[in-house]
């Protein structure tokens, strides 16, 4: 909002508005800046002041800000109805083997690394082993001295990737036993769109031939999850998706998220399927968090971090005792910024602790429903994906697409060093499963699809558009809540907004 405008808003109210109060007001979302100003005029004129200064303009913002912190959603108490979840046994198991929960042992010592990417390259080349083909498989070291011109595959990683002053493009390609320059000639138009697809650090597959020093790519292979039809439940249970809350934030949507809570209990619309909603998982960004951006105070009602975590504990506490709630972090919460992430700190999250259907986890998380397997993933390698891959420009406003991507590649961060990555002996980020349902967030945008037998669902978010989004151009789809039926596999999204 510019100056001159919110001067003559106050003059033409025979106001003054100090230059400091002006600057400040300017830092505002225009919404926000627009409420203060309405506030700020309706306090002079209560009080008989005729200047709006720096000091009384923060004491009015610290006043809007309590009554935002006041106005988020009262406890929602259950209703009597019959859920048909009442009834069900619960069937919920965690694969804790590939949750780093208690496991992380990394020092970030050169050993670390080299374990981590030595996992990274065992556990994908397991995946490619399983790829059907009639050529010989070779290592780097016995490419070196093979004959030229035979044709023969060879899996590594992707090490360095650029493009030569003619043209091609030319990929460093290393396993345990050497390095070798790989070529993906532009006079092979497939080649080249194969290259286009190459991310640093991934464990792929290359079928060529040596030549000289060089081996000339022909074709390349991913490890890919196997085609298969999608597995259903025998049950008559549902699982409802959440994520990016961001309780604490002054465009977290509180009132609708109470809507969605007396809709889990029974009350509105769609009572027959609310009451079949057996488990809850949430997919991170349960609350905004503090620091995590620049000038990030300015839009939270709550600025500490434990209030953040109380609010969110009191509308939990509003979700029916015989649904099981899951729910794994983001990059807004309060741990460790680097993925894979430790479950939420128990000081966070005490007051849930002791009710029996809560569950914490990692990010990301494994876990079984009904027998059916879903990986929990937060989703922030999403922003690295989409900057990286030509393919994905449009992966913002459909994100299942990237979600797709990260299935071929068997791996939720392939590119090292672009998001924050702790280096374990273990790479908790290989896809080392088939998961029938793949659940993330981050981008604030649904997206849904089905990749070879597996579910994709992004489940969007509850807060509104930030300004961030508006001057990023992401055009986020809050309170709409994908329920999915175990028994049919058919996907219902109802929008609370």
């Amino acid at each position: 909002m510019q100056e001159g405008y919110l001067a003559k808003f106050f003059s033409e109210r025979d106001y003054l508005l100090e230059p400091a109060a002006a600057k400040r007001l300017c830092e505002l979302p225009d919404g926000e800046a627009m409420q203060a100003a309405e506030a700020s005029v309706q306090f002079l004129s209560q009080r008989g002041g005729f200047v709006l200064t720096r000091p009384l303009l923060e004491a009015i913002l610290e006043d809007l800000a309590s009554a935002r912190k006041a106005a988020q959603p009262a406890l929602v108490q259950k209703t009597g109805f019959d859920a048909a979840a009442k009834r069900m046994p619960s069937n919920l198991s965690f694969k804790e083997d590939r949750d780093v929960t208690l496991k992380s042992t990394c020092t970030g010592s050169l050993e670390d690394f080299v374990s981590y990417f030595n996992d990274r390259l065992t556990q994908e080349r397991g995946f490619l082993r399983n790829r059907q083909t009639q050529l010989t498989y070779a290592t780097i070291q016995k490419l070196k001295s093979s004959d030229d011109r035979k044709t023969v595959r060879v899996i590594g990683m992707v090490s360095d990737k650029r493009h030569t002053k003619n043209g091609h493009v030319l990929v460093e390609f290393e396993d345990e036993s050497g390095s070798m320059p790989c070529l993906f000639s532009k006079n092979d138009k497939g080649a080249l769109e194969l290259a286009n697809q190459l991310l640093l650090d991934e464990v792929i597959a290359l079928d060529g031939f040596k030549s000289g020093e060089l081996f000339i790519v022909k074709d390349a292979s991913w490890p890919e999850l196997p085609i298969r039809e999608r597995r259903l439940a025998d049950s008559d249970a549902c699982i409802a998706f959440i994520s990016d809350l961001h309780v604490g934030s002054k465009f977290f949507m509180g009132e609708n998220f109470e809507n969605f809570l007396k809709f889990l209990n029974g009350d509105g619309p769609e009572e027959e399927l609310a009451g079949r909603i057996k488990y809850l998982l949430i997919a991170g960004d349960i609350t905004d968090g503090i620091g995590v951006y620049p000038r990030q105070e300015a839009q939270l009602v709550t600025k500490d971090i434990f209030e953040q975590y109380e609010v969110f504990a009191k509308l939990m506490e509003a979700v029916p005792d015989w649904v099981e709630v899951v729910i794994s972090p983001g990059n807004h919460d309060a741990v460790r910024i680097a993925e894979p992430q430790p479950r939420l700190p128990k000081e966070f999250t005490k007051s849930l602790e002791n009710k029996k259907n809560f569950h914490f986890v990692g990010n990301p998380a494994y876990v079984e429903v009904e027998g059916l397997s879903v990986l929990m993933y937060h989703g922030t390698s999403l922003d690295a994906l989409v900057a990286a891959l030509p393919s994905l420009r449009s992966g913002y406003q459909s994100p299942e697409k990237v979600g797709e991507e990260m299935l071929r590649r068997r791996h939720l961060c392939p590119i090292y060093g672009e998001k924050p990555i702790v280096p374990e002996k273990k790479d908790y980020m290989v896809i080392d499963f088939v998961p029938d349902l793949f659940h993330f967030g981050h981008v604030h945008k649904n997206g849904y699809s089905n990749y070879r037998g597996t579910t994709i669902i992004n489940s969007g978010t509850w807060q509104s558009t930030t300004d961030y989004q508006l001057r990023q151009g992401h055009v986020p789809t809050p309170c709409q809540l994908p329920v999915y039926e175990v028994r049919t596999g058919a996907l219902r999204v109802l929008d609370f907004k």
